[in-house]
């Protein structure tokens, strides 16, 4: 079953990870009209959660072993190149594509790094991002959910890069799920909210 798909910037391709049976995640590629998918990994450890490059011509990935670490690969194949050295999880490029940005730490609150494309020096840019609701790069910023405090409110903020400060969007008091997503304009923000769940507990009679 494909998964976490993710249109390229010209929407003419369309980039997914899926695995055989309980194999490895593998990186695929498949012409937005359709088509045979592409396999793009070759690592022992496979990849997963891809992410294009603006220039349309890398995808960034997470390898998936007992340490996660950051990768790219070219659109047209070859070798995967490492860019983490130190942990990494759900690789996202900065707008100027200078920069690729991850999370650490699941599943225990995140943090956000953020390291050059080529690799190199890794800096810290978050704290204390939640586990489930995460977070997004927009143009201007980046999206997130705070932890959760002690009454399971949760703060959706916005990180701004023109001055490095955090401001509160809005206080969300029901428990959330994973994703956010703003729209290219600014003006609206997807999150997925649980308003109810539930559990049934059933009895097996004579068991053996």
């Amino acid at each position: 079953m494909p998964l976490k798909p993710s249109w390229s910037w010209d929407s003419q391709s369309i980039a997914f990870y899926a695995r055989q049976g309980e194999g490895r995640p593998e990186i695929y590629v498949i012409s937005g009209n359709g088509g045979i998918p592409r396999r793009l990994t070759t690592l022992a450890s496979g990849g997963k959660v891809p992410y294009w490059s603006r220039d349309g011509q890398w995808l960034y990935f997470a390898s998936e072993g007992q340490v996660n670490e950051i990768w790219k690969v070219r659109v047209t194949g070859g070798q995967a190149i490492q860019i983490t050295r130190n942990k990494g999880d759900i690789p996202q490029e900065s707008p100027d594509g200078k920069s690729v940005y991850y999370s650490k730490g699941y599943p225990n609150p995140l943090s956000v790094w953020r390291t050059p494309v080529q690799g190199g020096e890794e800096t810290i840019v978050l704290e204390s991002v939640h586990t489930v609701g995460q977070w997004t790069l927009a143009e201007h910023g980046i999206y997130f959910f705070r932890t959760a405090d002690d009454k399971g409110h949760s703060d959706m903020c916005l990180y701004e890069f023109a001055t490095g400060k955090t401001r509160t969007i809005i206080t969300i008091e029901k428990s959330i799920s994973f994703g956010i997503a703003p729209s290219p304009d600014g003006h609206s923000i997807l999150y997925a909210q649980l308003d109810e769940a539930g559990s049934d507990l059933m009895l097996v009679e004579n068991f053996r």
